[in-house]
Formats: C-alpha cells, structure tokens, sequence
C-alpha cells in the first residue's frame, strides 16, 4: 500500500467509524452500521484508531506517537507555504 491509498483510506474509516469503531466485513471493506443492516451483511467490529495505526506502522510511519504526527503537520505547511512562493532560480 502507497502513502496516498493509506491516507485515503484512513479518511474512510475516520468517516464510517461510529465512536472509533468501524464495521468490516468477511472482505475487508468498511461498512457503516446503517449499509450492514440494509444489505443483512454480517460484520465484525474494530478499533478504527489501532487499524489506521496498522496502516501507517505498514508504511514505516508511527502515527501513534503525537510528535511524529505534528513533525508531520510541520512538514505539510512548510511544503505549502512552499509551493505558493515562487521560486526563481
């Protein structure tokens, strides 16, 4: 898995997740409580939080650990700030 498929997904889960829980089916795919019970699918239940921690820890990146997430946030903004100076060489 790529950095942008992690992030992606990690955003799906954070939006179907119903108190930090999300649903999932025998296939792996998230579901909300609402799609389980409308199509009957049976689902197990996991912390959305310690999966996306799975996710990122796959990637060599420890999203648990809150000085690596705002190093992380840091580097985002120096990249925008960044990108809407022009730079001229």
């Amino acid at each position: 898995m790529d950095w942008s498929k992690a992030i992606d997904s990690s955003i799906e889960i954070l939006q179907k997740s119903d108190r930090g829980i999300v649903l999932m089916d025998m296939y792996n795919n998230i579901l909300t409580p609402e799609e389980a019970a409308f199509n009957k699918t049976t689902v197990t239940p996991y912390n959305a939080l310690k999966f996306i921690q799975q996710q990122f820890s796959g990637l060599g990146f420890d999203v648990s650990k809150k000085e690596n997430r705002i190093k992380m946030i840091a580097l985002l903004e120096e990249l925008d700030r960044l990108s809407k100076e022009k730079l001229r060489f």
